[in-house]
């Protein structure tokens, strides 16, 4: 994932990431895939110059991980590949498909969007600001939603190779 691989490397050679590589790729895989708040809080702690206690675990408790119950920010800070791909130049060179949801090169954030809809629908399903999302995913036939799944599933067994 060339978007991630920027943002790492950046974070690690500078020790400072732009908002967008920290909230929308670092921040939003770790979200996606499931990383455990108190991690993604250590990382952030740990790699940028910048990152101070009480401003650090505000941010990335209430917006980048939605780890406050809505406090901070009243719907999750995830994206698809779209938004990267729209606000970056990363995709270009990337292995990966920003356009490709499942199969062979589809990118990563695109499944493990629609997956984090999925699987934490009971939280999300009535909030006013993700029932788009909602509205979106019953439309979506049955075997799509699947192959969906499935492909996040594959990623989420695998991170450590994207």
């Amino acid at each position: 994932m060339r978007c991630m691989q920027y943002a790492i490397e950046q974070s690690l050679t500078q020790a400072y990431a732009h908002h967008i590589n920290r909230l929308m790729v670092t921040g939003n895989f770790a979200l996606l895939s499931g990383i455990h708040p108190d991690a993604v809080d250590a990382w952030y702690l740990g790699i940028y110059i910048d990152a101070l206690q009480w401003v650090e675990i505000t941010n990335t408790r209430g917006m980048s991980q939605f780890a406050d119950g809505g406090i901070v920010a009243t719907k999750p800070y995830v994206s698809s590949a779209n938004y990267i791909h729209k606000m970056s130049d990363y995709c270009g060179d990337c292995h990966y498909d920003p356009k490709k949801r499942y199969g062979e090169r589809a990118c990563p954030f695109n499944s493990l969007y629609w997956h984090f809809f999925v699987r934490n629908k009971a939280l999300l399903h009535n909030n006013r600001r993700t029932s788009l999302v909602y509205r979106l995913l019953a439309k979506m036939p049955a075997e799509e939603q699947k192959k969906i799944v499935d492909q996040a599933e594959h990623y989420l067994a695998c991170l450590d190779t994207l």
